[in-house]
């Protein structure tokens, strides 16, 4: 039986699961795109595609900083806020303040040798490192070093009001540094007038190739001595600064060899050293010892070898780990053809980057999907700071634990081998050691094993979606199996167990942004326990193993007992265990009516399941007056929440409800389904919730899980989908 209407809301709600599989790019001024979109963390061999060019505009001048956090202005004055961003530091010779000492000398004289811990230029006999100075109104709020990685980020306890600006600069010497005097200015700054509201990542910018000012070069090493001939075209000087040729050999990142007098015409450098890396030259203006910017075009060795390459635009192709490493694997000058070829370095998530040579500006990349879903889309615009929390952008790259469970079982339930194939993978990938699984992960870099902030109702989704892909139908979908990794999963969450038989809710909070990873939740939640008592169930049925058994009847007892308030004939949200002895935390919600009359009805108390349902309509069924839109919130007063706590629809839970009632009334669990779909987002998404709740914490993004749970609750009596989840 087919409902065409909410057949077609599962269609697009599957639409958006492939969507957020995709990996999000920060760089939007060109395209990468492989040929194979099945190339994945195990391949080898090449990989190929093919780029365009920047496409946005130029922007001059050109600003070397970009801000990456928060994610929306205004900032509010006297509230806390940290700031983080980028910048091309690269056209200053070193990919980071990697640092360099000139050694000048009898036996070394003018080479340069790595020193990270150099930071100023004193003199024209150092490297010097590079900072940001953030300002508003032409205040210094802060003056951050630039970090080895071309980061820097700055904590600003009490922001004035006005507008910001971020300007990158030097220091000729420790003394200037100390005073804040002298500042060498490199490039424009960020201006928050420029760019109102978004302080994401900005490199909307176009490609201009920029004339070639050295031609006829020569590279020769004899007998352990480099030579570099050439000719150095002619260019425009400004008497205020001086002129240099800069020489950098490119390893694992660019380090300076030579720096020399710049004169317009035939140039000789020879130095008693080999050549250790790839040469890159480039004509540099500096300024006490510092280099300000770059003039023409860089000089590049392997591009130069290529005559169907661009002179200073290359393919970078790096294997993300840990983090993404120094040295990369691959790097090819860009064909002009528009098409790119790199040779893999598996296992590993391979991104693929279009990349000035001269400055490092990424124009554009593409990163293998890791089979982690993106958890929301964050809108600018609605992203705003509240008295509660700050979104940040990298939020839109976060992948919420309990989120990948729910759209694995949406994949099982749609039979997407080859999409459950790679989240399953990539779940074991992300399993902690001790069995357990962070709260949340970042979509590309899933071998960070979080520890340190563990939520036990996420950490038994997770399990038992890994047990429904053990089941005999699913099990040969899944190379490596998974019961290994859900059994693990079941003893880790045992050792939560409390005196009541039930498990609390796991450990680790946040004050600010400083994790506390050894604090212990002292509580526990009706949620989690019916999560567990799930798996354990399950496990049971699977592996028949009456330990399994067990723990599920305990964990019923403690919810029967402990759990249960008996004057409403429902569950209470949670409360703290001491001694055998409970003391409830006087709240209800949604879920421990929606999930909790689920659980009921299976363990046969039907009376009190339909008692459920019909509380939920009474108390948490609403409507929103401006748009007419029905669901079910989340919480309300009337079950112990604060005084204006927002009453509005939440997609996830009502999807929740739409499977409580189906199973004794299908066709109501149709008709509510009806209603709920008429919020969905054409790409297929739903709101986390229609409106705002900052009491609460509850948003308006974009959310995966919305759309997870729409393809849930159409499985059963009533659709064309068995429904595979608590059954």
């Amino acid at each position: 039986m087919v409902d065409q209407p909410l057949q077609a809301s599962v269609d697009r709600a599957r639409r958006f699961l492939f969507e957020q599989l995709k990996t999000r790019t920060v760089y939007g001024s060109s395209t990468l795109v492989p040929d194979d979109a099945a190339v994945d963390r195990t391949s080898s061999g090449l990989w190929k595609g093919t780029y365009t060019l920047p496409t946005g505009p130029s922007s001059p001048p050109y600003t070397p900083v970009s801000v990456t956090g928060p994610l929306h202005f205004p900032i509010l004055s006297g509230r806390p806020v940290t700031f983080q961003g980028t910048v091309d530091l690269p056209f200053i010779s070193l990919y980071g303040s990697v640092g360099a000492r000139l050694l000048d000398d009898v036996e070394r004289p003018g080479r340069f040798i790595s020193d990270p811990s150099t930071h100023f230029a004193d003199g024209g006999k150092n490297w010097g490192s590079f900072f940001v100075v953030g300002s508003v109104g032409g205040r210094v709020q802060f003056v951050a070093k630039v970090t080895g990685n071309a980061t820097f980020d700055a904590f600003v306890v009490s922001p004035p009001r006005g507008s910001w600006s971020f300007q990158l600069i030097s220091y000729a010497n420790a003394a200037d540094a100390l005073a804040d005097t002298n500042r060498i200015l490199i490039g424009h700054p960020w201006l928050e007038s420029e760019r109102p509201g978004d302080v994401r990542l900005y490199r909307a910018v176009g490609y201009t190739a920029r004339a070639p000012i050295f031609s006829n070069v020569t590279l020769r090493t004899v007998d352990g001595n480099s030579t570099i001939a050439g000719t150095l075209g002619a260019f425009g000087i400004d008497r205020s600064f001086a002129y240099r040729i800069l020489v950098t050999t490119e390893s694992d990142v660019e380090y300076a060899w030579a720096l020399e007098d710049a004169t317009a015409g035939s140039f000789t450098i020879s130095k008693p050293r080999a050549f250790d890396g790839k040469i890159k030259l480039r004509l540099v203006e500096m300024e006490n010892g510092c280099a300000r910017r770059v003039v023409g075009q860089v000089w590049a060795e392997e591009n130069a070898a290529v005559h169907s390459a661009w002179p200073d635009l290359r393919i970078e192709y790096r294997c993300i780990t840990n983090s993404i490493p120094a040295s990369p694997t691959g790097i090819v000058p860009a064909s002009r053809d528009g098409t790119w070829s790199v040779a893999l370095a598996p296992p590993g998530i391979g991104r693929v980057s279009l990349v000035d040579v001269g400055t490092k500006r990424i124009y554009g990349e593409y990163t293998m999907p890791s089979g982690l879903l993106r958890s929301f889309n964050v809108p600018a615009a609605d992203a705003g700071q509240t008295t509660d929390e700050v979104y940040y952008d990298a939020f839109n790259d976060t992948c919420f634990l309990y989120d990948q469970a729910i759209a694995l079982i949406a994949f099982l339930q749609l039979g997407e081998r080859d999409a459950a194939r790679r989240l399953v993978d990539a779940l074991l990938v992300v399993q902690n050691p001790d069995g357990s699984f962070p709260f949340a992960n970042h979509q590309s870099v899933p071998f960070e094993h979080n520890t340190g902030f563990i939520r036990i109702g996420a950490v038994a989704w997770v399990c038992y979606a890994l047990l429904l892909a053990d089941k005999p139908e699913f099990r040969g979908w899944f190379a490596p199996g998974t019961a290994k990794a859900a059994k693990r999963c079941l003893d880790y969450l045992l050792t939560y167990r409390n005196s009541l038989g039930l498990l609390n809710g796991g450990k680790g909070r946040y004050i600010g942004t400083v994790l506390h990873p050894d604090f212990i939740v002292p509580w526990w939640s009706t949620e989690h326990n019916i999560d567990t008592w799930w798996c354990f169930e399950l496990a049971a049925e699977l592996y028949g193993d009456s330990r399994y058994r067990a723990y599920a009847d305990k964990i019923r007892t403690g919810l029967e007992t402990a759990g249960w308030h008996e004057s409403k004939g429902i569950f209470w949200q949670g409360g703290t265990a001491t001694n055998g002895h409970n003391e409830p935390d006087g709240q209800h919600a949604l879920d421990v009516m929606s999930w909790g009359g689920v659980l009921l009805g299976k363990w046969g108390r039907t009376e009190v399941h339909a008692a459920a349902i019909e509380r939920m309509f009474r108390l948490y069924l609403v409507t929103d007056q401006a748009t007419g839109l029905s669901g079910f919130t989340t919480f309300t007063p009337a079950d112990g929440y604060p005084l204006g706590t927002v009453l509005t629809p939440w997609y996830e839970g009502s999807f929740g409800v739409v499977v409580a009632v189906r199973t004794l009334a299908p066709v109501l669990a149709n008709h509510l389904m009806a209603e709920l779909v008429k919020a969905q987002n054409p790409d297929g998404s739903y709101p986390y919730a229609l409106r705002a709740d900052p009491i609460n914490e509850i948003q308006t993004f974009p959310s995966l899980v919305g759309a997870a749970w729409n393809i849930l609750a159409y499985s059963g009596t009533g659709t064309p989908y068995h429904r595979i989840f608590w059954t």
